[in-house]
């Protein structure tokens, strides 16, 4: 064989071994997912074919019983899951929680997705998302038009993954399993926190199926200091703006606090629950200077921290939270589950004892650090 030729052939396999490990957003089997003629032996592979050679939709491949060393993140089941508790205690949930509830006929307890609940919220008048206020959205999501005609899907125009750019999921999804996830920063659906499109954090590598305080997601948040502008103010990559797309009410400056006219959403008395607060703001010696009892990262009520630009897989969760530099602001997620969860409102703990069930939040009951009272630590 010609030397230079042999040279040449080995530097090409060397350059593709060592970029490899960037095209990593997928990993496991192929047939895992795909199935190429969906026939084995005369049968099919799989009941209903997918697009892309799949061997399901996006509920289809995403339904499954969670287990260590998964290599696809489930985010419903055909059973009951066990829950990933309010105090941390591993189950077979992830960090976005199950769409289980919701769709065995829980409304409040899920987002309403199509193919998973059977149709819309019957508490909601319309398809609108709660707080829709297309003003604050931009025009990221439901095609920039004012009410919604469709009901809520994974991706696509009125979805939440991938970059909204087609209606069809899988269209608005593609190729981003399979993209560069090297740097998260928003650049595209792959590079963007779990395919939320321009959406930066750090992804834990188990999905958060046994969260701590050094395995777990990191959100992206920054800490608004104007109550008069929506959707997360100049920065469009933080997870609370990324929910203030639909629930824009929540989010925008109107009814936070005492008058909108005020320059700081720091003014009390609150009227709204705050998100991208910065509790660093509060005065020191503060109920909220107490987080966690200790500081210590809490995973049963995660705050965000700012991450600036852009996170490679290289970065490594921070374990403590610190009331300096943006490290201890309060986001939507702080409280709520993204799919779902057995509590209403898609909590992440019992909150109201006429309308779940469990341990609700009770003030002086001595719980200790749990639910509401990791960040309110004097309430308990």
């Amino acid at each position: 064989m010609n030397i230079k030729f042999l040279l040449s052939l080995l530097l090409t396999l060397a350059l593709v071994v060592s970029g490899s490990t960037a095209w990593a957003k997928v990993q496991g089997a192929c047939s895992d997912c795909h199935t190429m003629h969906n026939s084995q032996d005369g049968s099919d592979v799989v009941a209903e074919l997918g697009r892309s050679l799949t061997k399901g939709d996006c509920v289809g491949c995403h339904t499954g019983a969670n287990a260590a060393g998964g290599n696809i993140p489930y985010i419903t089941d055909t059973s009951e899951p066990t829950y990933t508790s309010a105090d941390g205690t591993s189950g077979t949930t992830l960090a976005g929680g199950s769409f289980y509830w919701v769709a065995n006929g829980g409304d409040a307890k899920g987002h309403n997705v199509l193919n998973i609940a059977a149709g819309k919220d019957a508490n909601m008048p319309n398809l609108d998302p709660p707080g829709w206020n297309p003003a604050v959205s931009n025009n990221v999501i439901a095609g920039g038009d004012a009410t919604w005609s469709n009901q809520l899907t994974c991706a696509g125009t009125y979805g939440c993954h991938g970059p909204h750019g087609a209606a069809d999921d899988f269209q608005d999804i593609a190729g981003a399993h399979h993209g560069d996830d090297s740097v998260i920063d928003g650049s595209t659906a792959a590079k963007s926190y779990r395919f939320l499109n321009g959406i930066i954090g750090y992804e834990a590598a188990d999905w958060e199926l046994s969260p701590s305080a050094t395995n777990r997601n990191e959100y992206h948040g920054v800490a608004r200091k104007s109550i008069t502008t929506g959707g997360g103010e100049s920065d469009q990559k933080t997870i609370s703006y990324f929910c203030a797309t639909c629930h824009g009410n929540y989010h925008s400056g109107d009814g936070i606090s005492s008058a909108a006219q005020e320059a700081s959403i720091g003014e009390n008395p609150w009227l709204r629950h705050p998100t991208d607060y910065d509790m660093a703001d509060t005065a020191v010696g503060s109920e909220y200077r107490s987080y966690n009892q200790d500081g210590t990262y809490s995973v049963e009520a995660p705050v965000a921290f700012d991450l600036g630009a852009s996170v490679t897989k290289a970065s490594h969760a921070l374990n403590s939270v610190a009331f300096t530099g943006g490290k201890a602001i309060v986001t939507c997620i702080s409280c709520h589950r993204a799919h779902g969860s057995p509590h209403d409102d898609l909590l992440r703990w019992a909150y109201s004892p006429t309308n779940d069930t469990g341990a609700v939040m009770s003030a002086g009951s001595g719980a200790g650090n749990v639910g509401c009272f990791v960040c309110h630590t004097t309430k308990n």
